[in-house]
């Protein structure tokens, strides 16, 4: 299935931040979402479609390259790079004559590397929603066909990520059971707009990047209990929705001030000593205080009681960051990034590998594609995007080891063999020694562990017996434990040795293609 040069479609590539599977084709979900769900009747649509990383920097990097984390560096929401030696869906496109155009917003800031290919890549305010002015310009410009064709537009939208953002028309039990689940309805009309704006004959892609978790239990014994004792995070209860108000998040407009002082940290911590040299410390210093001073200039022009106690929290963890770094102690700030990640935002997502953080959904129609619509229940993987699209608009895609496999045929009457999954979750912050979930999906088991931290616990699920993954079969099945972990290692050193400086050496593809091909992931 290819498009010959003079026919390729304008492509559309709608990304909802925190979408979950279940609130597409879930048949127990609570929203109304009429436009989503006639699109959904004319798609192919891919039910079971799963994340490496389930966090929104990473997911995007391993979206765009066709890579897991390991090789094209973005393992975490701070103080990551992508590797700029790595070939993007967005160069291979404008390459092949594509225009391509990106909205983005949350941490996908220009300094990732994840812009690189788009001829606009345009990074807006968190609080630049569809319902602003920001949407009514996207689809201005779609309508007014602003766009060259061929063109390719990704739009990522951040409705239902943590602020939800409800309007109060939709803010009532018809709407959901959740303001997760209303905010999903209120973002119904917007993306049937989108859709409808970009014209008849574009190939349109609706997706999430992670899932998220809305009223999951955490249970004892695991993981994530384990670390917020041993790194003294307060156990916090998870009130859907009530603990994060709007205002307290718009200090993340600050947020590339918060990265680069993560970005500086974690180079600093990569040298033996790990001391901060006082050079550094006034360029760290003064990026905290911008947050800082964003927090505070939120809060004098809309107070709540909630906010300003959260803000008030997260003053103190701010000064804690500060004081680390003022000591030349890049460790202990790095830390302190850690624990703001893992409690400013409740345990949203980005901390575990459950299924409900990492199962997302993938539907994608046009008339051009020439297939008929239908629920397609195979399990595919996200890092398999990028080559399939690439391969039905009839682009090569430059071999790299650890690439994606092309699900096309899936798209017909074709097959593709499953392949294992490799997951990783790290918090938000880049700590890998002090929260560090190293995860592998093979076989019907899923398995989870601290691959640094030998004293943790370890969890392994039957997913067809126990696909809500709540019993913990790691004591009783070690023979299946010891074997996943095995292979999990063994492939995360393999994609870890294969990250290119320019280009990887023919060895170092040889070795690695081979190692993958035995494990089963080429």
């Amino acid at each position: 299935m290819r498009f010959a040069a003079s026919a390729k479609p304008d492509v559309l590539m709608i990304v909802v931040d925190c979408l979950r599977s279940d609130r597409v084709f879930g048949p127990g979900r609570t929203c109304r979402t009429p436009r989503i769900d006639d699109f959904s009747r004319r798609a192919v649509a891919f039910p079971r479609m799963f994340v490496e990383n389930p966090i929104t920097s990473p997911s995007f990097a391993s979206f765009f390259t066709g890579c897991y984390s390991p090789a094209h560096g973005v393992s975490s929401l701070l103080g990551v790079q992508m590797n700029p030696a790595l070939p993007t869906l967005a160069k291979i496109l404008a390459r092949g004559g594509y225009h391509t155009h990106a909205e983005v917003t949350g941490p996908l800031l220009p300094m990732l590397g994840i812009g690189k290919g788009f001829k606009e890549y345009i990074h807006r305010g968190q609080n630049a929603y569809a319902s602003t002015r920001w949407g009514s310009r996207v689809l201005r410009n779609l309508r007014a066909r602003r766009y060259e064709s061929p063109w390719f537009l990704l739009v990522h939208l951040w409705e239902i990520h943590e602020p939800r953002r409800v309007p109060p028309a939709f803010n009532s039990a018809a709407w959901g059971a959740s303001l997760y689940d209303r905010a999903w309805s209120a973002l119904d009309g917007f993306i049937g707009e989108l859709i409808d704006a970009a014209g008849p004959d574009a190939l349109v892609v609706l997706t999430g990047d992670h899932g998220e978790r809305v009223g999951e239990e955490i249970p004892d014994g695991t993981l994530l209990p384990y670390f917020t004792e041993k790194l003294r995070i307060p156990r916090l209860d998870h009130e859907e929705d009530t603990r994060v108000q709007e205002d307290v998040a718009l200090y993340k407009k600050r947020g590339h001030q918060l990265h680069d002082a993560s970005l500086r940290l974690d180079r600093i911590t990569r040298l033996e000593n790990g001391r901060i040299a006082p050079r550094e410390r006034l360029a760290i210093i003064l990026n905290l205080l911008w947050v800082a001073l964003t927090r505070l200039r939120t809060q004098r022009f809309r107070p709540t009681p909630e906010g300003m106690r959260e803000m008030w929290r997260l003053k103190k963890e701010d000064y804690r960051i500060g004081r680390a770094v003022w000591l030349g102690d890049s460790r202990a700030a790095q830390l302190q990034m850690l624990r703001v990640t893992l409690s400013q935002f409740h345990l949203q997502h980005g901390y575990h590998v459950y299924d409900y953080l990492t199962r997302i959904p993938f539907l994608i129609a046009g008339p051009a594609l020439g297939t008929s619509p239908r629920l397609q229940e195979s399990t595919v993987r996200h890092i398999d995007v990028m080559p399939t699209l690439c391969e039905i608009l009839g682009f090569e895609v430059p071999p790299f080891p650890g690439l994606g496999t092309s699900f096309a045929p899936l798209l017909g009457t074709g097959a593709v063999e499953e392949r294992p999954l490799y997951m990783e979750a790290r918090g938000g912050a880049q700590a890998p020694h002090e929260f560090y979930i190293r995860g592998i999906r093979s076989g019907g088991w899923k398995l989870a562990f601290a691959p640094v931290d030998p004293e943790a616990p370890t969890e392994l699920y039957d997913l067809r017996a126990d696909p809500e993954e709540r019993v913990n079969l790691a004591r009783r099945k070690p023979d299946i434990a010891v074997r996943l972990k095995k292979e999990a290692n063994v492939l995360a050193e393999a994609l870890r040795s294969a990250v290119p400086g320019e280009e990887p050496s023919a060895e170092d593809q040889t070795v690695l293609a081979e190692t993958l091909r035995s494990l089963g992931y080429l």
